[in-house]
């Protein structure tokens, strides 16, 4: 068989094995810096794959970026970085026409959306964590499909996650989903910057974050992303300490959840097991290429 054949398989039964899906997109996905608008064609296609999860049983919750990109052309046509007061106005302007394109999208497939705007206060206060928490579930239990978001428009240095791969690991513990996904500009994680090493390899597996993994983790150039290797591997690493398994993917062209489904390219990020004494058999863990 051959092994994209394999991966094909391997990807297919790990999705269609979880019952609960954490989609995390990226904002250079969501909004195209060329244009300055949301890419509603690829959006309309991601849709299509979350309404093929839920039509067979799954519940999707989605964690998006994008807000400041789609609101900052009102303050500026250059790549000069906005003042915070004008990021936050930018935040609020761009997350109404984010949630717009998400409820049209959604609506073709007769899902209704929920939104939730989180700040680091609403997950680290227990309160205000069971609230989130019991509101998540109740929209997946009615049938809608939530879409997350940071509350870019009000939150500061001091109660900001910062970047939405962390978010999207908090939202994956919170309501111990199987499967985070995280869709961005990548294939995986390679063991140096393809860019700059064509002899770099992609490792398709994980199995603990050890201090090897974290030195192949780059640094972010989007021009409206905040996160990157880095914090991708920090997402991991919260996400494996409780049993959910994670993937990070290319999700630049259409039909991104299917890709993975199909074989494409992508690592996965798995759990290991408890030793006898409870602890970590990390020793020995190597990553596959």
């Amino acid at each position: 068989m051959q092994q994209d054949s394999i991966a094909a398989i391997a990807n297919s039964v790990q999705l269609l094995s979880a019952a609960r899906l954490i989609v995390k997109i990226g904002s250079g996905l969501v909004f195209d810096a060329d244009t300055g608008e949301i890419r509603g064609s690829w959006l309309e296609t991601l849709i299509e794959d979350v309404a093929r999860f839920v039509g067979r049983g799954q519940q999707v919750i989605i964690v998006t970026s994008g807000a400041v990109a789609a609101g900052s052309r009102r303050f500026c046509r250059s790549d000069r970085r906005l003042q915070a007061e004008e990021k936050q106005a930018a935040a609020a302007i761009g997350q109404v026409q984010l949630m717009i394109a998400y409820e049209q999208s959604l609506k073709h497939h007769g899902f209704a959306v929920g939104q939730l705007l989180l700040t680091a206060q609403d997950i680290d206060n227990r309160h205000r964590y069971l609230n989130v928490r019991s509101t998540l579930q109740q929209l997946l239990k009615v049938g809608a499909v939530p879409v997350v978001n940071e509350n870019d428009a009000t939150a500061t240095t001091d109660i900001c996650f910062g970047d939405n791969d962390r978010l999207a690991a908090r939202v994956a513990e919170m309501v111990n989903a199987d499967v985070l996904i995280l869709l961005s500009s990548v294939d995986g994680l390679f063991t140096e910057d393809p860019q700059e090493n064509q002899f770099a390899r992609m490792i398709t597996e994980v199995r603990c974050i050890t201090p090897e993994i974290q030195a192949m983790a780059g640094h972010s150039t989007a021009r409206h992303g905040s996160g990157g290797m880095v914090t991708k591997l920090m997402a991991a690493s919260m996400v494996m300490d409780v049993g959910c398994e994670m993937v990070i993917s290319n999700g630049s062209k259409p039909y991104p959840l299917a890709a993975i489904e199909n074989g494409g390219p992508s690592t996965w990020f798995f759990p290991l097991a408890k030793d006898k004494g409870g602890h970590d058999a990390c020793a020995n863990c190597l990553p596959q290429a």
